[in-house]
């Protein structure tokens, strides 16, 4: 074998090199001229704007089933929150000969005379202010819930400040504790106000359908003054222009804003307007 061979033979092939087409070994890596030398190419801006609108729409695709998740679990627990109040409300009235609570409408002070009056969420502190003035385990109701939680709807946010239509300004509601307001109406409104020596209403005294509490509209702080609620002020729109509600005979189901103020404008007496010393059910003074 002379130096040429050796030499030859010894080399090792240059894989990937560019050898004009058509010359390649069986070692090379072997790709057109043309593509080789085809510059590399970047997306344009309009392609650029199309991807970035297809992922946005996703996005906005994917939140909006997000939200819809999150507020039926909060309307389930809505549900079950205030079927439990009911079972509470029943189980009190059984212990005290069918009288129900008082509903707290004393907007966080004493009744007709300055005594504080106990009621289904809390006893007001005369002693106090703001919302020191409500405490949740001196209700009628706590000794059945014993739960802060059950009070409240999972969406809502007490603290939050709010621009009351009422007052005038932005404001905190003096009652956090509930998100349920009780049926104002359960104790004719003011009626009890005046006459806080008066016998209580009766549960027997109410119809099955008459509605006991609801989701308070949170948009106003002033509807969040103390436990109880007119019609009148409303309910949440919180799930989907809708809210919950519960009824006397311990039933528990969701209703349309429209519905509601429906049954608000009625002049008679209905499930709203339930008073049972009333013959429009409202206040009888």
């Amino acid at each position: 074998m002379n130096g040429s061979q050796k030499d030859i033979r010894g080399q090792r092939p240059e894989v990937g090199r560019q050898k004009p087409d058509g010359l390649c070994s069986a070692l090379d890596i072997c790709l057109p001229s043309s593509v080789l030398r085809r510059p590399a190419t970047a997306f344009t801006l309009i392609e650029l704007l199309v991807v970035i609108g297809i992922i946005a729409i996703l996005a906005a695709m994917i939140l909006a089933v997000t939200n819809r998740a999150k507020n039926s679990a909060s309307k389930a627990t809505d549900i079950n929150n205030l079927h439990q109040i009911m079972i509470a409300l029943h189980t009190y009235a059984g212990d005290n000969a069918d009288v129900l609570p008082l509903v707290n409408w004393d907007n966080g002070h004493g009744l007709n005379g300055g005594a504080a009056h106990r009621g289904w969420l809390y006893l007001p502190d005369l002693t106090a202010t703001g919302t020191n003035v409500y405490h949740a385990d001196t209700g009628s109701l706590w000794e059945f819930l014993k739960q802060p939680k059950i009070y409240l709807c999972p969406m809502d946010r007490p603290w939050e400040p709010h621009y009351s239509d009422h007052d005038g300004a932005v404001e905190t509601r003096q009652q956090q504790l509930s998100s349920y307001a009780m049926n104002g109406a359960v104790n004719g409104f003011m009626y009890y106000w005046e006459h806080p020596d008066l016998p209580y209403t009766k549960l027997g005294a109410m119809q099955p359908g008459d509605c006991a509490f609801w989701e308070t509209d949170e948009t106003d702080p002033w509807f969040f003054n103390d436990g109880a609620n007119n019609p009148k002020e409303g309910v949440s729109g919180r799930h989907h222009q809708g809210a919950i509600q519960a009824q006397f005979d311990a039933s528990v189901s969701y209703v349309k804003l429209d519905a509601w103020y429906n049954d608000v404008d009625f002049t008679n007496k209905n499930r709203l307007w339930c008073f049972p010393g009333s013959s429009d059910g409202r206040d009888p003074e």
